[in-house]
């Protein structure tokens, strides 16, 4: 089974920052095949489920804020007996062009904190990411990442968050290198389906 987790920090007032864009989206995954999460206490986070080309995928939200996000995730791929090799992990990166997505697989966690959280706990980085381009703003980028999005910001996180679906769709479906070939050091543009 895949697994498909993204980083953010629970709770309404986290929900349109920078930080957040993992949920995102889960969030568009939801909507997308309609699925909903449920909270799950032993995970300390929210669950979904949907299928696709034959794959069955389990969606993950931690609820444990983004610095403690290795304690869900976890618990996570020990309940439902994940392979760490096909977990995909979704979040913000400041130190990329707010609205660019990059894949990688087995690589540091570049100082995010919710990244190296989830490093430290299983004891690897053997597992796929989908980086979204956030920028550093005007000033503090901690500040920046935990700060409402303003209207330009959103649209170009709304589109990153459409591509980063599809590119963890692809990655599913054709491929870790396909997915890499097609989406990385590009801006983030929604694919048109053919």
């Amino acid at each position: 089974m895949y697994s498909i987790v993204g980083l953010g920090n629970p709770g309404s007032r986290y929900a349109l920052t920078p930080h957040n864009v993992g949920f995102m989206v889960c969030d568009l995954l939801s909507f997308s095949f309609n699925f909903s999460f449920n909270s799950n206490s032993r995970i300390k986070g929210y669950v979904g489920k949907f299928n696709y080309n034959s794959n069955k995928i389990a969606v993950l939200k931690p609820a444990t804020y983004m610095n403690l996000s290795g304690e869900s995730v976890s618990a996570f791929i020990n309940f439902y007996k994940l392979e760490i090799d096909k977990m995909i992990v979704v979040h913000d990166d400041i130190d990329m062009e707010l609205g660019k997505i990059k894949i990688k697989k087995n690589s540091s966690s570049g100082g995010h904190k919710g990244v190296e959280s989830i490093i430290n706990i299983l004891g690897t980085q053997d597992f796929t990411r989908i980086k979204i381009g956030v920028g550093r703003g005007n000033g503090d980028a901690a500040s920046h990442v935990l700060s409402l999005l303003n209207n330009t910001e959103k649209e170009s996180i709304r589109k990153a968050v459409e591509t980063a679906e599809y590119a963890a769709l692809d990655i599913i479906s054709s491929g870790l290198q396909y997915a890499m070939n097609r989406y990385n050091s590009k801006t983030a543009l929604p694919i048109e389906e053919s």
